[in-house]
């Protein structure tokens, strides 16, 4: 009974908020960008996802935030704390649902086994920085076991390229570009600390599907996850790319082991 009660809950919210929230976006509504936050946060509520926040989001300026990555559910948890487009793989379209809240979230769909493509989507990365949009990003490239951090692509962070020297804008104004890394640490499941055998029920790695998945999820009473906001840096105090990779890798793997770590405790 209690996924269909969660299902219900689910069709309920996207019935009263979906609406309002294309309708804005194709209007263009000033303050429309926020209402697929309220979506996420509504998702969250119905999955009985219960979010603690450490820390706060960066806001006033572009930024990106970097984090590692667990699940689906990292979507629909992030897109409830942090006002920000996602960088996402172009596969991501196609997922039930979800695929289509990340559309409204103006997600960028990246493709990295099509060269063709690389040039125009680091131009809309660029045109969203200079227009004020903070991004999301997930530099492992794909999703963990809840317990480690992968190792970052490098590669992945090209897109602050141009953001390595003090630039002008046309107006005058010098270009800085803030980096925040998060971690996110799923530290509950059914009111019980997670560990290496219940993690699996949330994170979503390897060759999981994602349908069977999610159908067991439902199941779970409730879950509890921990969103950890570090502090902002600028990209101009790192020279290259891997340098700001591993300073962002760092500084979430070493928070995430000593929350995982009290929880074992």
């Amino acid at each position: 009974m209690r996924k269909y009660f969660k299902l219900l809950k689910i069709a309920v919210y996207l019935g009263v908020l979906l609406p309002p929230t294309i309708l804005l976006k194709k209007l263009k509504f000033p303050g429309y960008k926020v209402w697929p936050h309220w979506v996420h946060k509504s998702m969250c509520l119905a999955l009985d996802i219960r979010v603690k926040t450490f820390g706060h989001a960066l806001e006033g300026s572009p930024t990106l935030f970097v984090s590692n990555h667990i699940s689906y559910l990292d979507i629909i948890i992030l897109g409830h704390v942090i006002k920000g487009c996602f960088i996402a793989k172009r596969d991501m379209i196609d997922w039930p649902v979800l695929g289509y809240l990340s559309t409204l979230q103006r997600t960028i769909f990246i493709d990295r086994e099509k060269r063709s493509e690389v040039t125009m989507q680091s131009q809309e990365i660029q045109d969203r920085i200079k227009g004020g949009d903070s991004l999301i990003l997930f530099p492992e490239g794909t999703t963990s076991n809840g317990g480690i951090v992968l190792p970052f692509k490098s590669s992945l962070f090209g897109v602050t390229e141009n953001y390595i020297h003090p630039k002008a804008d046309v107006e005058g104004r010098p270009l800085e570009l803030m980096v925040q890394p998060v971690t996110v640490v799923y530290r509950r499941i059914n009111c019980m600390p997670t560990n290496r055998s219940n993690r699996p029920s949330v994170a979503w790695y390897g060759d999981m599907e994602i349908g069977p998945h999610f159908k067991d999820f439902l199941k779970l009473q409730n879950i509890e996850v921990e969103i950890h906001f570090h502090e902002p840096v600028s990209r101009n105090l790192f020279k290259t790319r891997k340098e700001l990779s591993a300073y962002c890798h760092r500084t979430i793997e070493k928070q995430m082991e000593e929350r995982l770590r009290r929880t074992v405790d």
